[in-house]
């Protein structure tokens, strides 16, 4: 029995998982909230980017930048004014406290806190306590303009996969040559981006500015290893990203995306709708796939295996909670989930309520997030 674990990803983006039925377990009886009770959490467009100076014991002042992004997750940009050290980022998640009007950073940020008002974060002093409501204990949001708030959107509206690649020359780069098999594909969630390289994935911070120059900041990668020839095509995209990059967008039924390097390095994506764009927010859910497959229980051709699934659920340190609920036949395929016969995964997917669909479709889609564990069971 062989296992692969990938164990950073349980401890900053976990959140409650609803059944497969799409019912909710409860303890107890759920108290009520009053109608006109109103809170930071749910009145309040608290999502955005915030800037400003935080206290610094034996410095000047810390410039901080931070990010929340509506699916609690943040990103913090933080330098010591008097250091000539690089700006740290960081990022994790954060969790609304019990009256919904203040926010705890996770250990990535130090477990800082802030009270949310509008357009503005105000630090608070650990157990809660608001500092002076002057300018050092307070960020601001920072406005994005209509021209930025429209690329921005349509960047996180679209799954983006790219159609070529060439060098300065217009040359095409070899290494990042269209393969179906393996496709190259790059998106964009609040200020995060993921693009799945050759071989490896690689994820970080992005910002465009007001000239349509886009800077990546590369947090991290997964650590596979590949033939020479994927992992050249890695170096090559790597090296391509971390330069400053002019945006050109292409709107249409099948828009286009451009990055242009300084040294005119050309990528060259097509976009394709995200569920997200299309049907909403999705729900997050863990699900345990069986390494053997089932017989559908309505197949649309005879001899069809489906998939057999449970759920499962962690808690906030990435341990598993409770009992895995009752293995179940899924119908529908989770896009983007290749599943090989002898292999259990545990993988997080979204679900998505597709609404009135044609006979035959299934209301529910399923989309991949992450394959969290791998393990080749022996028969």
């Amino acid at each position: 029995m062989k296992a692969a674990l990938i164990p950073f990803v349980l401890t900053t983006v976990l959140s409650a998982c609803t059944s497969l039925n799409g019912m909710v377990a409860s303890s107890g009886p759920v108290p009520t909230q009053a109608a006109d009770m109103y809170t930071s959490q749910n009145s309040l467009d608290w999502a955005g980017t915030y800037e400003g100076v935080l206290p610094c014991a034996d410095c000047p002042g810390i410039k901080t930048r931070l990010t929340l992004n509506k699916d609690g997750t943040f990103e913090r940009m933080t330098q010591y004014l008097d250091r000539k050290v690089a700006a740290e980022t960081v990022s994790g998640s954060f969790r609304w406290q019990a009256n919904d009007n203040a926010i705890t950073l996770d250990e990535h940020g130090e477990g800082q806190q802030f009270r949310v008002g509008e357009g503005r974060l105000i630090l608070q002093y650990p157990g809660g306590e608001s500092g002076s409501p002057g300018p050092n204990m307070m960020l601001m949001l920072v406005l994005q303009t209509a021209k930025e708030k429209s690329l921005a959107q349509a960047l996180e509206d679209h799954n983006w996969t790219l159609e070529s690649a060439t060098d300065g020359k217009s040359r095409p780069i070899v290494s990042l040559a269209s393969n179906k098999d393996r496709p190259i594909e790059l998106s964009f969630s609040g200020n995060r981006f993921s693009i799945q390289a050759p071989c490896n994935r690689m994820m970080g911070g992005y910002h465009v500015n007001d000239a349509n120059q886009l800077t990546v900041s590369a947090a991290a990668s997964t650590m596979m290893a590949c033939s020479p020839a994927l992992m050249h095509g890695d170096a090559a995209l790597s090296s391509i990203l971390s330069e400053l990059m002019k945006v050109e967008f292409v709107d249409g039924p099948s828009p286009q995306l451009r990055l242009i390097s300084a040294s005119k390095e050309t990528l060259t994506f097509t976009g394709h709708p995200t569920p997200e764009s299309l049907y909403g927010p999705g729900t997050r859910m863990f699900l345990e796939v069986a390494a053997q497959p089932v017989a559908c229980e309505h197949p649309p051709a005879p001899s069809t295996n489906c998939l057999q699934v449970r759920e499962i659920h962690f808690d906030e340190q990435g341990l598993r909670s409770g009992p895995p609920g009752e293995w179940q036949t899924l119908h529908e395929n989770i896009e983007g989930f290749t599943h090989t016969e002898g292999t259990r995964n545990i993988v997080r997917v979204k679900r998505f309520d597709r609404g009135q669909v044609s006979a035959g479709e299934s209301p529910t889609l399923y989309v991949l997030d992450l394959v969290v564990e791998s393990e080749t069971v022996t028969p």
